[in-house]
């Protein structure tokens, strides 16, 4: 495709018009299988972070260094945090930023920990952006699914 159509009134194709909806509600959030709210075009991004070495299950050292790495998007704008927890977000610590390739690019981030004591553990990561709009740490939910950007959680096991 190489042209650009304008047109003088909302588009009614099929994504814009019925596709991409989600609850007029904060956070584009309701409850499984409630009904009854407006639905809106997504017209946003929002923040959202991943954790791309561990993987929930992990068997990590208890004790001694260990890197994690991942992405975060900003959603509308550029990333200007990560923070990443090992005791399933009850303290945060930032994590090192990598090249900032534009306020929609993903942005690399890494950071070190040691887990403390041996058995089960929670790592979490999280994103804030320029606007300082941060992953919620709350479950998000919408029959169509978009719009989740919940904190990430890894569930790992230190031996």
């Amino acid at each position: 495709m190489n042209d650009i159509e304008v047109l003088d009134q909302p588009d009614t194709n099929y994504w814009t018009a019925t596709g991409y909806r989600v609850p007029d509600t904060p956070h584009n959030n309701v409850k499984p299988g409630e009904t009854g709210f407006n639905l809106v075009p997504v017209t946003r991004n929002v923040p959202r972070s991943f954790i791309t070495n561990i993987r929930n299950g992990d068997s990590l050292p208890a004790g001694a260094p260990v890197s994690a790495r991942g992405i975060a998007f900003g959603g509308d704008c550029g990333v200007a945090r990560v923070d990443f927890s090992i005791d399933g977000g009850t303290s945060w610590q930032p994590t090192q930023l990598g090249a900032d390739l534009g306020k929609y690019g993903f942005r690399q981030w890494q950071t070190q920990f040691t887990l403390p004591a041996r058995g089960a553990h929670t790592l979490m990561v999280r994103c804030s952006n320029i606007k300082n709009e941060a992953q919620p740490d709350f479950k998000i939910w919408n029959p169509a699914g978009y719009m989740y950007n919940t904190v990430e959680t890894t569930h790992v096991v230190a031996a």
